[in-house]
């Protein structure tokens, strides 16, 4: 990784090459001001806060740069950290390769929050979804289901071994093959129906290669390592997509351990338990892009932009035999969920605090649908725009106007100043659950504002809103100057609603503030001391002169 990566995607939201909208990074720092840090930021200097909150100096360090033309032989000056990785360090191992991401190692990530990144496209993994595992949740015997001839597998290695493929089987039907010598009759009958069920996979087990030249039944017959044939993007095998996040990966600094994902008795590539633990059957099937912009019809989307889209996507994971093929019926709806909302575009990434602004989003899935494989259903359920900031504190503002591909909200003006996810989160058909968009981040900015302005002598006190926090340093970007603003005063005081200064070459026609939330100027009507008792002689001297003439008319 290096700063010119990152900038791809979170320099330009307009130009990104990956949809993260992200907003101004600059914004998104100051932004932090105040909030807590927690255990695993990237605030460089966390030592520098006495609250354990984000202030300057836990950010920006002054340095102190000799130089002789100063009067104290140096001077202390905002040291450069405009590099990402100076503060968002990646984990190597002893051989100098990438086992974590930054991504994965924030504080979200290390407590097992997917879905502040992700939305409902994956499930935490220590959530309460469904995962109809047998060995792991006994107790759970309503939801269990054991491995079949339609269960997806996550790669396609095992397909060349078929000896590898029976200690697979074996090691999934563990729970009903590992029975004591003197076993009770019902585990008896346990054994024998597993032995038969791994017979019957083992005769059957042979995955017709499909229009991909790959054999189906599997998440690599489209997750595969290659050139996507649709994006023509290159794509990483699937355990190195997973191991590259750091996740569990050890001496990547991760709270979490392999188990996170595996099973201890049962390897990853031989059953799809573990990978369910985030990628559930309900967020799996929930799982669709609208390729032609007419929003999505399940069943009736093209080939390999989803998992519900079309018929191929069904038997690109299920279809595991050539016997078998997954049908739909018309009469149950397909999967019994609704599409995960997909925002696609802003018409901004955040707004001014103080004055209401209008947004409007574009994408899918923004309404709820119950559909079946030739009809879809539309049910008019709760949609709303949903607002999370830094502390957890949640906002919800329901759509002006509203239809599966586009919604518009008036963000309010008193929306307190920060920097927020921003979701649509609806309620899914035929389901309680609620469904929320991948995130995008939305800052509100203070107004930067001037009321009044008071000076005295040189000395200018400001008076307004927005002024966040002062860098006491040259190039810093806060400053306050006077007349045409090249005349920079001595800050003497700072907070975020009143200044204070010395202008040496005295007060102009205007004050400039600049801060970290932008600029304003306001003219003023401020003399110098020395233009000020100029005023007074002269008034004294008429006043003088006034006296002794009427005195001389008495």
């Amino acid at each position: 990784m290096t700063t010119d990566i990152c900038l791809g995607c979170h320099g330009s939201p307009a130009e990104a090459v990956a949809p993260v909208r992200a907003g101004y990074l600059p914004d998104r720092h100051h932004l932090r001001l105040g909030t807590p840090i927690g255990e695993f930021s990237a605030s460089p200097f966390p030592e520098k806060s006495a609250d354990g909150k984000h202030n300057c100096l836990t950010c920006h360090l002054l340095e102190w740069v000799s130089d002789a033309s100063e009067p104290n032989g140096g001077v202390f000056r905002y040291a450069n950290n405009r590099d990402c990785m100076s503060c968002h360090i990646q984990k190597v191992n002893q051989r100098g390769e990438l086992i974590a991401t930054v991504h994965h190692l924030t504080d979200w990530a290390q407590n097992a929050n997917c879905h502040y990144c992700h939305g409902s496209l994956i499930d935490d993994p220590n959530g309460d979804h469904r995962i109809p595992d047998p060995a792991r949740y006994p107790d759970d015997k309503e939801n269990h289901y054991d491995i079949s001839l339609t269960t997806p597998w996550p790669g396609s290695g095992f397909y060349e071994s078929r000896v590898q493929l029976r200690r697979a089987l074996e090691a999934s039907f563990s729970y009903k093959l590992d029975i004591p010598h003197a076993p009770t009759d019902e585990q008896a009958r346990g054994k024998e129906s597993a032995l038969a069920q791994i017979n019957y996979i083992m005769d059957n087990f042979d995955p017709p290669i499909g229009e991909t030249g790959r054999p189906m039944g599997n998440c690599a017959y489209c997750h595969f390592s290659g050139i996507d044939d649709v994006g023509g993007r290159v794509i990483d095998v699937n355990y190195a997509t997973h191991h590259g996040t750091g996740v569990g990966q050890p001496g990547s600094g991760s709270v979490h351990s392999c188990d996170l994902c595996h099973r201890p008795h049962a390897p990853p590539g031989f059953t799809i338990r573990g990978c369910e633990r985030c990628h559930g059957m309900g967020s799996l099937h929930r799982i669709e892009y609208d390729a032609d912009g007419d929003g999505i019809v399940v069943g009736g989307e093209a080939p390999y932009f989803g998992h519900i889209g079309n018929q191929k996507n069904c038997d690109g994971c299920h279809r595991n035999s050539p016997q078998e093929t997954i049908l739909i019926s018309d009469d149950v709806p397909f999967s019994g969920t609704a599409i995960v909302p997909d925002i696609q575009k802003t018409s901004d990434t955040g707004m001014v605090a103080g004055t209401d602004s209008r947004l409007f989003l574009s994408g899918s899935g923004f309404t709820s649908k119950a559909a079946t494989l030739n009809s879809a259903v539309e049910e008019s359920l709760s949609t709303t725009l949903r607002l999370v900031n830094m502390n957890g504190k949640t906002v919800e503002l329901l759509p002006d106007f509203l239809s599966d591909t586009y919604l518009e909200v008036t963000l309010p003006a008193d929306l307190p100043v920060g920097s927020y996810r921003l979701a649509v989160a609806r309620q899914g058909a035929l389901s309680d659950k609620i469904l929320v968009s991948r995130p995008i981040s939305f800052l509100v900015k203070p107004k930067v504002a001037i009321q009044s302005v008071d000076c005295k002598d040189g000395i200018v006190t400001v008076s307004g809103s927005g002024f966040g926090n002062y860098l006491d340093s040259g190039g810093s970007g806060t400053a306050v100057t006077s007349g045409d603003g090249m005349a920079v005063c001595t800050v003497d005081s700072w907070t975020d609603d009143r200044i204070t200064a010395h202008c040496s070459s005295g007060v102009g026609d205007s004050i400039r503030v600049s801060s970290v939330f932008g600029a304003t100027t306001a003219g003023v009507e401020c003399k110098t001391a020395a233009s000020s008792r100029g005023k007074q002689g002269r008034w004294w001297s008429i006043w003088g002169w006034w006296s002794s003439w009427s005195w001389s008319l008495r």
